[in-house]
């Protein structure tokens, strides 16, 4: 990796996955000796993790290039805006002597943009599919923007098969990899929680944002369907997201009578204590592109329930460790549910199977090895 220094272009200072996964590629350029520059549309809790690993820093107000369905006025405010501010970032940044660019995730065109204007190598993290999972459209059209991912990036990296599948359809197919995240987790602290467990219940849990294409509703049914078949069970979501799609969340819970059996954590710090006082943990997502969640929770020993699309099949071997069941099929789902609440023996040998596989898969070695081999390619551009 001959890269001094690189650019990561980020669509946010959260600290959701995508931003987490940004923070490991980051780790993985650092430790081979190059020095990290983020961009970033606004301030935020990421700034505290950059600031810890003495990451440089700034803010420039660009905008999403992708979102919901949004009206034609907007859309076109929106690409003026990130015209303009293309060419300040562009002076701004260039201070900085990087080599490379980096940009996050489809949510974001500026960067791409701004290595064109520089004349240096691009490499493109697609961490979602687009449409499938969030229901986002581009502003300029797919087939447009898509080809402009094709000419402004040199290489393409996909989180999982899946994606990569999906966008080598659309790329030049030489340009797009695949590569897992590392996905470190610290097991330490699992029993700082203090939740009353009278009397013991199976316990299922989701964390990840409310929102529509996360299907948190499903998970909610499929307790319906368990308590009027018998079988004890309740449901912690944890998370925060949309407030309106809370409310309907909220509103189903009573509806369904189960008060007392679904509880709403919120956003939190570190889900993992969560998981670990979990039995299972639910992906009922329409259409994931790759969930760390699964990930964190496998290396807690944790079997896992999820829905047979995206990249959610190559995580989960069905019947090894967890279950696979038909996005929306919230009848199937509480089957499985069922069945390991009923089988507590093979629910603690999936969680094992599956700690042993992703403690194997997602390690830092693989991930920063096969980083600097598709960087090698990178470093002779031009």
């Amino acid at each position: 990796m001959k890269f001094k220094k690189v650019c990561f272009f980020l669509p946010s200072a959260n600290r959701d996955g995508a931003e987490l996964s940004a923070l490991e590629c980051m780790d993985a350029f650092a430790a081979r000796g190059a020095g990290v520059h983020v961009v970033l549309p606004r301030s935020g809790p990421l700034l505290a993790d950059l600031e810890a690993r003495q990451f440089s820093c700034q803010i420039i107000p660009y905008q999403v290039w992708i979102e919901p369905p949004v009206p034609l006025w907007k859309r076109l405010t929106v690409t003026l805006w990130n015209l303009g501010i293309t060419y300040a970032a562009a002076f701004l940044v260039d201070r900085r002597g990087c080599g490379l660019v980096v940009t996050n995730t489809i949510n974001i065109g500026v960067g791409a943009l701004v290595a064109k204007l520089w004349g240096l190598p691009h490499l493109w993290y697609i961490r979602e599919f687009g449409y499938e999972d969030h229901g986002w459209r581009f502003h300029l059209g797919e087939k447009v923007s898509v080809g402009l991912m094709n000419r402004w990036s040199t290489v393409c990296l996909a989180v999982s098969r899946a994606v990569a599948c999906k966008y080598q359809g659309r790329i030049n197919p030489a340009k797009v990899h695949f590569l897992y995240q590392p996905i470190d987790v610290d097991l330490s602290g699992g029993g700082d929680l203090d939740i009353p467990d009278s009397p013991p219940q199976f316990t299922c849990i989701m964390v990840g944002r409310l929102q529509e294409g996360k299907r948190q509703e499903d998970a909610v049914r499929a307790l319906a369907e368990l308590r009027d078949a018998g079988t004890p069970a309740r449901l912690w979501l944890v998370g925060g997201g949309a407030p309106e799609y809370r409310a309907f969340l909220e509103n189903l819970v009573q509806e369904k009578h189960l008060g007392d059996q679904v509880r709403f954590f919120g956003q939190v710090d570190n889900a993992l204590p969560y998981i670990q006082k979990a039995d299972v943990l639910l992906l009922c997502s329409q259409c994931e592109a790759f969930a760390r969640v699964v990930v964190e929770a496998m290396k807690a020993g944790k079997p896992v329930l999820g829905t047979r699309s995206g990249g959610t099949v190559e995580q989960i071997r069905d019947g090894f460790n967890g279950f696979l069941y038909e996005p929306g099929n919230y009848k199937e789902l509480a089957e499985k549910i069922r069945y390991l609440s009923e089988n507590p023996q093979l629910a603690r040998e999936m969680g094992e199977n599956g700690r042993l596989w992703a403690e194997a898969t997602f390690t830092r070695k693989r991930y920063q090895d096969k980083l600097a081999r598709i960087l090698g390619e990178l470093a002779h551009h031009g």
